[in-house]
Parts: C-alpha cells; sequence; structure tokens
C-alpha cells in the first residue's frame, strides 16, 4: 500500500474515496500516475451509483402519493432529503476528482 495516499470505502456514499496524505504535487510521477489510475476506477463508480440513488429518490418521490398522514409523508420526505444529499455529495466528489485532473493539467 502506498504511503503517500489511499482510497477508502464510504459507506453512506457507497463508493470509494481518495485521500492524499501529502500534496499532489508533492508525489513522485510514478506515484502520481497510480493515484490518478485509481481516481478513474472511482469516477468509473460513480455514474452507476448515481443512477441508483436517483432510482431510490424517485421511489420516494412516487410514495409521497400514497402517504397516509403526515408522519409517513415525514418520513418519506425526509428519506429523500438524505437521497439528495448523497446525490450532491457523490457530484460534488466526481467533480473534485475530474477538476483536480484537469486543473492538473490546465498548463501542460
Amino acid at each position: 500500500m502506498d504511503r503517500l495516499f489511499h482510497f477508502f470505502y464510504d459507506e453512506r456514499l457507497e463508493v470509494r474515496r481518495p485521500l492524499l496524505h501529502v500534496n499532489y504535487e508533492e508525489l513522485p510521477p510514478e506515484s502520481q500516475h497510480r493515484f490518478e489510475m485509481k481516481c478513474q476506477e472511482v469516477c468509473a463508480e460513480i455514474p452507476p451509483k448515481l443512477k441508483e440513488w436517483e432510482e431510490r429518490y424517485m421511489i420516494c418521490f412516487d410514495a409521497l402519493n400514497q402517504a397516509e398522514g403526515e408522519e409517513d409523508f415525514d418520513r418519506i420526505w425526509d428519506e429523500m432529503n438524505d437521497i439528495s444529499s448523497r446525490i450532491a455529495d457523490l457530484n460534488l466528489l466526481y467533480f473534485h476528482i475530474e477538476g483536480h485532473r484537469y486543473g492538473a493539467n490546465a498548463y501542460a
């Protein structure tokens, strides 16, 4: 395992996430390459996971029409808020990884 970075499983988002232990620029070229390759693997996991969360969201959305009472409505609404937060965080993770990669190559 590379001590300069590692990837951990985020149980809330249900994907792996990168964690650098040094600034990216301090990584040796071979470590930068390994890190970039693993980041691309993570990025490949995100769109299917987004689709899965969006499908869960739509199930909840449809369930709102069937909600019986305020308590049921509030429970479904809270679940939708949680799912929305996960979708937003997955999008941020994707754009953070991709943005870092594009930013690193902007002046190359």
